[in-house]
């Protein structure tokens, strides 16, 4: 049973984490494409780490915090959106 808590613990760890490493990911590629240099390259690795890190860090309070799980339940059961699907 362990093991199925702590892989559903990951699962939403890395729900938390990828959202903000592929927005960092995304403006990195935009900018590495209107500047394809040396500073360019640079610049674009610098920002995906910066999301990377920013994912690392918002996953870590969630899962700190009431845990990964619970943090992912909470934003999936929130009444407005529950409102936007019975429409």
């Amino acid at each position: 049973m362990k093991i199925i808590e702590w892989l559903l613990s990951s699962l939403a760890w890395l729900q938390i984490f990828i959202s903000p490493a592929i927005t960092g990911s995304i403006i990195g590629v935009i900018i590495w494409l209107n500047m394809r240099n040396a500073l360019g390259f640079s610049a674009a690795i610098i920002i995906a780490l910066i999301g990377c890190g920013v994912g690392v860090a918002f996953a870590e309070k969630a899962r700190r915090g009431k845990g990964t799980i619970e943090f992912m339940s909470r934003n999936i059961a929130h009444p407005e959106l529950r409102e936007k699907e019975n429409r």
